[in-house]
């Protein structure tokens, strides 16, 4: 059963608008992913498309990582684990692929992508987004 892409809602917004945007740009890049996958894109175009999530979320964490530290957010240590645990795994994710393009993990990389995608906007980046409109 093909996957469904992430609807986007104004339930994700955590109201800062650099962050709102980029997570919208990322759900935009794991929906692409989504439909490589399922239209059986060739191997080039699905690299590409993780090589683009993996960039964009560096670029993200950076750009949020800064924002915990510029207002003091108590909680960046714990906040930062969460962004290189998942920058890790879906590293390992992209070897595993360039390695063994039809190694069947595909399924296992699109559901963590998609539990973190709205799991840590939801908890974590809400979180910190209130605490620093305090």
């Amino acid at each position: 059963m093909a996957r469904a892409d992430i609807e986007w809602t104004d339930d994700f917004l955590i109201g800062i608008a650099e962050l709102d945007h980029e997570h919208r740009s990322l759900v935009a890049d794991i929906n692409r992913l989504h439909r490589a996958l399922r239209d059986h894109d060739g191997r080039e175009k699905i690299q590409q498309t993780l090589g683009s999530i993996l960039s964009r979320m560096q670029a993200h964490f950076a750009l949020e990582e800064s924002v915990m530290k510029e207002h003091a957010y108590p909680h960046y240590r714990e906040h930062k684990a969460e962004h290189e645990a998942l920058l890790d795994t879906v590293t390992g994710f992209i070897v595993r692929f360039e390695a063994e393009p039809g190694g069947g993990f595909s399924k296992a990389l699109e559901e963590t992508l998609d539990e973190w995608i709205v799991s840590h906007i939801l908890t974590s980046d809400r979180k910190m987004s209130l605490m620093l409109k305090g």
